[in-house]
């Protein structure tokens, strides 16, 4: 995890949610047209970030390279951003949230591999929190954040997002590294899954 994700909610939803939680959020990006169903890799998607005291509904390619011929991260485990330096201070000062309504993973059923959406029942959107990261030609970059699954999760995939809720979310990106350090488990709220033929 992970590899696919859905991100349904509009941006006037989007806006309007923040609103609800008392933030007043600036688009900082010329409108376009973003994919919102099986997302994957290297695309353009929405993401929220802080800078100073303003929230800004950015675009961001989901992947970090750090040179031309270096990988592409699109997952950044949190296990790693407590145990490098480097990643914790990304973790620290470049935060930014992932608004989704649902991931996708794989389950071996018999000799195929069938995709599931995997979703919050009582949820039209949540976050999941990632890093960003400034390219040579200031394009951003943003790497989602992956934790151990929870007890739902672990029969599918041995990862799995970490997911906020939008209170959640909005703290994360003001809370201090120590506090998001520990919110960065897994999910312990209901979730479902469906099949889902992308």
């Amino acid at each position: 995890m992970c590899g696919r994700f859905e991100a349904t909610p509009s941006i006037q939803y989007i806006i309007e949610v923040l609103k609800e939680e008392k933030i007043n959020i600036q688009l900082d990006y010329k409108k376009k047209e973003n994919k919102t169903v099986n997302i994957s890799p290297t695309e353009s998607i929405l993401i929220v970030l802080k800078s100073d005291q303003n929230y800004k509904l950015s675009i961001a390619k989901w992947g970090i390279k750090f040179k031309i011929d270096s990988p592409l991260i699109f997952n950044s485990r949190i296990e790693t951003i407590k145990e490098k330096k480097y990643w914790l201070n990304l973790f620290d000062k470049n935060r930014s949230l992932v608004p989704m309504s649902a991931f996708y993973e794989w389950k071996k059923e018999g000799t195929k591999k069938i995709p599931y959406r995997i979703f919050l029942p009582d949820n039209e959107m949540f976050f999941v929190p990632a890093l960003y990261f400034l390219d040579k030609e200031k394009n951003i970059c943003t790497s989602l954040i992956t934790t151990t699954p929870n007890g739902f999760i672990k029969p599918i995939h041995h990862r799995m997002p970490v997911i906020f809720s939008i209170n959640e979310g909005i703290k994360y990106l003001s809370n201090s590294l120590e506090f998001n350090l520990q919110k960065c488990v897994p999910y312990s709220g209901e979730m479902s899954m469906e099949k889902y033929y992308l």
